[in-house]
């Protein structure tokens, strides 16, 4: 049996030998105590690496195979009693490891110390693929659905103790047949760091200079091939908009700076407050559920730190009122959550069972923001409709010919090369390599990310600017693409009106 084990990895502060503890332990068990081949996927710190050289020979000496772990440059979590700090854990890298979409595993074994969106990715993963899952925790999240999941609640601490509950552990994988009372001689061995060290020292030497030299022609080849290029934007001011308040894309376009500068009025929406960034682990308060555009029902996770159910709510109404229902249908969850302050401000997770709609409540404390945030979000909801996939989620490589998103990104990024489509993953150098090379297709790195970024970015311009008519910057060339299509124009039109007609209100009512 091929087993997909996937955990975190903490240092125990009680220990003075840097003890290893966390949910990779139960690869460790699974390993030694059966003869299954036994893959996991964690966290690797390239910052600590002594640490991460002893945890790697503890592993192999196990008999887990942790090759296909992810290299973050962070360093490992801690856990000193109750106090966690996540560190290297919080890094999403499932879809960057080496597991890849070409293994076939017979179980997935998961426990719930690793980030969050790594976990419900290889939930979907599991179920789109028919793999059993059990699923070992202690309470770190619980907003995921454990249809068709064997999951073993451990302890509802939110503290990833999970060496305090091996003998737990233990008797449920030998009560699944997963392993055996005791542990097992293994036929094979996982090769020894000294025994790869010595069979792969001249391959990567010569693959390192090919590489390098591979990568540094790319960037070279990117700074050649960045910017517009043959990159145009064809407007016809003529074209006819359905809409009942303006008849072309001229008009439309008229009317809807029209609405901005009214706006101006209220609030300034291009306003972008400086944040600081604070690393906090990713903290579900409340998911609510949505139903005919109505929040009906609510589970929390976890007392809100500030504020109140009511101004948050207050955002899902905002959402409702801004976007056409048309476009918003499938969102069916609404999630308030935090990471701490300037990371994450919010995310859209499509699946084929719905959309969730989440807020940091940290991140979105003036409205001017808030207002932004909830444009960008809107973009991915309408460019990124599950039915432009061929499997269940969104990744780029599963997009179907012809949809919005495929078009976008063959019209704007293919100059880039498929290696630079989802920058995600990349090194902090490698994406800023990117960027710098690039600095005027992207009104900001972020933007880099992928042409998912890069559209709802785009997206969030074209609502709150003018149209930038005279630049040959494929930033500006971009936002003039979105008025070729009539129906985007008369979109402008609605949002720019709904936000205009609310902040009238809203200043009535302060009045």
């Amino acid at each position: 049996m091929k087993i997909l084990t996937a955990g975190g990895v903490y240092i125990d502060q009680t220990e003075t030998d840097d003890a290893f503890i966390g949910g990779h332990e139960v690869s460790i068990l699974a390993a030694s105590h059966s003869r299954h081949t036994v893959h996991l996927h964690t966290n690797l710190s390239t910052e600590s690496t002594e640490q991460t050289k002893a945890l790697k020979r503890q592993l192999r000496s196990h008999g887990v195979d942790p090759r296909i772990a992810g290299r973050v440059s962070a360093p490992y979590g801690i856990i000193d009693g109750e106090a966690v700090e996540p560190g290297s854990n919080v890094f999403e890298t499932v879809r960057a490891d080496r597991s890849g979409k070409g293994e076939d595993y017979d179980l997935f074994i998961l426990t719930t110390d690793i980030a969050e969106r790594d976990f419900r990715w290889l939930l979907a993963r599991a179920r789109r693929e028919a793999i059993p899952v059990i699923v070992f925790t202690c309470g770190e999240y619980t907003s995921y659905s454990t249809h068709d999941i064997d999951a073993v609640i451990l302890a509802e601490t939110g503290v990833p103790e999970y060496h305090r509950h091996t003998e737990a552990i233990r008797e449920a994988l030998l009560a699944r047949g997963i392993i055996e009372p005791i542990p097992v001689e293994r036929r094979g061995r996982i090769r020894s760091p000294l025994y790869t060290v010595l069979r792969v020292f001249v391959q990567l030497m010569a693959i390192g200079v090919i590489i390098g030299l591979a990568i540094l022609g790319v960037l070279y080849l990117i700074g050649l091939t960045g910017g517009n290029g043959a990159h145009e934007a064809d407007v016809d001011p003529d074209r006819a908009v359905d809409h009942a308040d303006c008849s072309t894309v001229a008009d439309c376009r008229e009317l809807g700076d029209d609405h901005l500068a009214a706006l101006g009025t209220y609030i300034d929406i291009r306003e972008s407050p400086h944040m600081f960034v604070e690393n906090r682990s990713r903290i579900h308060y409340i998911t609510y559920t949505v139903e005919d555009f109505m929040l009906v029902g609510s589970t929390e996770h976890e007392p809100l730190p500030l504020g109140s159910r009511e101004e948050f709510e207050a955002i899902w109404t905002r959402f409702h009122t801004f976007f056409p229902e048309a476009h918003i249908r499938d969102v069916d969850q609404f999630e308030l959550f935090s990471d701490g302050e300037g990371n994450t401000l919010a995310y859209v997770d499509v699946t084929e069972e719905g959309t969730t709609l989440a807020m940091d409540i940290r991140d979105n404390r003036t409205l001017a923001s808030e207002y932004r945030t909830l444009i960008h979000e809107f973009a991915h909801v309408y460019s990124l409709p599950i039915e432009a996939f061929e499997t269940d989620g969104t990744d780029l490589d599963q997009l179907k010919e012809g949809t919005l998103m495929s078009e976008y990104t063959e019209r704007f990024w293919s100059q880039y090369g498929e290696e630079w489509i989802e920058n995600k993953f990349k090194s902090q150098p490698e994406r800023e390599a990117f960027y710098n090379n690039n600095i005027n297709d992207f009104y900001e790195p972020y933007q880099a990310t992928n042409p998912k970024e890069d559209f709802a970015i785009t997206f969030l311009h074209f609502i709150i600017n003018e149209m930038p008519e005279e630049s040959s910057q494929l930033k500006d060339i971009k936002v003039r693409a979105l008025y070729e299509d009539p129906a985007l124009v008369g979109l402008r039109v609605d949002i720019l009106s709904n936000i205009l007609e609310y902040e009238k209100e809203r200043a009535s009512t302060e009045d």
